[in-house]
């Protein structure tokens, strides 16, 4: 390796380790695509620019975790220190995600991922997978099409070899007509259809109580008003639930776009990720609602949960093994 290459190595491994600068953001700068700044920090490692060295097991989240999914009812937990930052805080989740979310995919399985900044995040994090679909589980959201699930799936398939499937129409739909013209569209049609054979769901979570949702803005004061005198408290894919876990259905849900609270249970695993003490309310309550298998949060969203009820498994609508 000559010099200038070593020098452009350990530019962009600092830039990324030391720096926590993401891979889109080094590919801007070095003005060079994404897919070889990975190719790039994987050189880094291979040739001993970077060494990476693990001097001890933290042992508290470690513990943290194994307490925080037999508090939730859930099959696990991963627990991760919290980010200074909202920003280092998504990044946090997304890399302790990515891995265990490619490490359950197999040839041939379905995979469905929602919208939102956390999972555009885990996207871009997320390793080459074995050939299998990758499916949005909502329609789009608002206009900013990176945090859209097309833009999700796009920087998946753009580095895996997986078939990406499309959902072309809006989370909500203008009226309950629209939404059935929408579904019945054949490409949308064929797009729900595969909903049945998910094997893997991964979702963020939305908190209304705090408000903590990019949903909020996106819906009129009417539709806003009629959720909140029903209790809403989170959501999941367009998926409104109260406290207790009870699914939430309005003439909004009516005229939603994506996966069904029922396909969603019916999925061998569904991981959410989502951290932060204000979101643990309604990380707890999409807990109690059954949905869950799995979640990704930090320490100081696992502290908030662990004072809260302990969610009574029994109570819960039917779960799924978690083994496949």
């Amino acid at each position: 390796m000559d010099e200038r290459e070593w020098q452009l190595l350990s530019a962009i491994a600092r830039r990324f380790y030391l720096e926590d600068a993401s891979k889109i953001e080094l590919a801007a700068e070095f003005d060079i695509s994404r897919f070889r700044v990975a190719r790039l920090l994987q050189q880094a490692r291979e040739q001993g620019v970077v060494t990476i060295e693990i001097h001890d097991r933290d042992e508290t989240r470690e513990g943290l975790r194994t307490e925080l999914a037999d508090h939730l009812g859930l099959d696990e937990c991963v627990v991760v220190k919290a980010g200074d930052s909202e920003d280092d805080n998504r990044r946090r989740l997304a890399r302790a995600a990515a891995p265990r979310i490619a490490g359950t995919v197999r040839d041939g399985d379905v995979i469905g991922l929602s919208w939102g900044r956390t999972l555009v995040a885990i996207g871009e994090e997320l390793p080459a997978l074995p050939p299998s679909t990758v499916i949005q589980l909502t329609g789009t959201v608002g206009n900013d099409f990176r945090q859209s699930p097309v833009e999700v799936i796009r920087r998946i398939s753009g580095r895996s070899s997986v078939e990406a499937v499309a959902v072309f129409a809006p989370l909500f739909a203008a009226s309950e007509s629209a939404a059935e013209t929408f579904r019945s569209d054949p490409s949308i049609q064929s797009a729900l259809s595969r909903y049945a054979d998910l094997a893997v769901a991964v979702v963020a979570v939305g908190s209304w109580d705090p408000p903590i949702t990019q949903l909020g803005p996106l819906l009129t004061p009417a539709e806003r008003a009629e959720l909140e005198r029903e209790g809403v408290v989170a959501e999941i894919a367009g998926i409104f639930l109260r406290g207790d876990g009870s699914v939430i259905e309005t003439d909004l849900s009516r005229r939603r776009i994506s996966v069904s609270a029922d396909e969603l249970m019916r999925t061998p695993r569904v991981i959410a990720v989502a951290g932060s003490p204000e979101k643990a309310g309604a990380i707890a309550a999409v807990a109690r609602s059954g949905i869950l298998t799995s979640l990704v949060t930090d320490d100081r969203a696992a502290a908030a949960l662990l004072r809260l009820q302990r969610v009574d498994v029994q109570a819960q609508p039917r779960r799924r093994a978690s083994g496949r």
